[in-house]
């Protein structure tokens, strides 16, 4: 590429360093943009290279920002140019070039292989104890109200089931977590309907290796209880108590114990929302959500990241 007056005069002037910078020096994105290639194998160079695309989605989710905002900001603040590539200046980057990215991601399921490639790097790096996880699922509102629908009676969004809370009907999704001990960094993330129980997600939510699990008392359950023990897992899921078979004592202090643990999930769940955009969902659909998800998790683990290596 052509360096110019105007790159020059960047070079030169003074930087602000702010997190994008911090992400950029922790992260390594070359193995991603590996990865992120692979979608176009036998189809053709991508016309914008899809690491840039990625970079973008993860500006909407740490500001909040929509296909077309970040455009606009993108070329108008230099943080998000530097942090995107100052090539970006030679393609024609707008908001349909991201609608067919997310679409991509979508039909090749590639940010699964992302997420693990991240997780791996995290954990070379040293940033993950990989120790103990703590599970927990969390609403997440949909993208349009409840029971909306199309003019020919249709709902909206097939995919987003309907609960109430307080007296308030809710329509939308429900995201389960899996989070590092130690480190709170995510290590597991998956989206489902809104009916489907917590319990059907528990086992995918475990990394291999895990050591402990925390989870609310919901969570127990004698297949659950199993299936930890078969791989030496020792388990931390709250004890509950049922019908003429009260909590005893021990079971009242353990719950007690593993409780402070893992209420550290609950800051998490609400930095997701608060400061990665995972409040709401933007897309109608289970498999456009999921995609978002993922990218909120990302976006939440490289931010993480940044203050972990800072505490190093």
């Amino acid at each position: 590429m052509q360096f110019t007056f105007g790159m020059l005069e960047d070079e030169e002037r003074r930087k602000k360093v702010s997190m994008l910078d911090k992400v950029s020096q922790v992260i390594d994105f070359h193995r991603i943009e590996k990865l992120l290639l692979k979608m176009y194998k036998g189809n053709g160079r991508p016309p914008i290279p899809p690491l840039m695309l990625f970079k973008a989605l993860l500006l909407e989710s740490w500001y909040g920002l929509s296909d077309v905002e970040v455009v606009q900001e993108i070329h108008d603040r230099r943080s998000f140019e530097r942090f995107i590539g100052s090539a970006v200046r030679k393609y024609h980057l707008d908001d349909t070039t991201l609608v067919k990215f997310r679409q991509r991601l979508v039909e090749t399921r590639i940010l699964k292989k992302v997420w693990s490639e991240v997780d791996r790097a995290l954990s070379a790096k040293g940033l993950m104890v990989k120790k103990g996880v703590i599970v927990d699922s969390t609403l997440v509102e949909g993208a349009c109200r409840p029971e909306s629908e199309r003019q020919d009676g249709t709902p909206v969004d097939g995919d987003a089931g309907y609960t109430s809370r307080k007296g308030q009907a809710i329509a939308g999704y429900k995201a389960h977590v899996g989070m590092d001990e130690g480190s709170g960094l995510i290590r597991r993330m998956e989206l489902s309907r809104i009916e489907e129980s917590d319990h059907e997600h528990f086992e995918e939510l475990i990394p291999d290796g895990t050591e402990r699990v925390y989870a609310d008392k919901a969570y127990r359950s004698e297949k659950h209880e199993e299936y930890l023990a078969e791989r030496e897992m020792e388990s931390r899921v709250l004890h509950r108590a049922y019908r003429n078979r009260p909590l005893t004592a021990a079971q009242k202090r353990l719950n007690r114990r593993w409780s402070k643990v893992r209420a550290l999930i609950e800051p998490k769940m609400n930095d997701l929302k608060r400061w990665c955009s995972m409040g709401r969902m933007r897309y109608y659909g289970l498999e456009r959500n999921r995609i978002w998800l993922l990218v909120c998790g990302l976006a939440a683990n490289f931010k993480r990241a940044t203050t972990l290596e800072a505490l190093a």
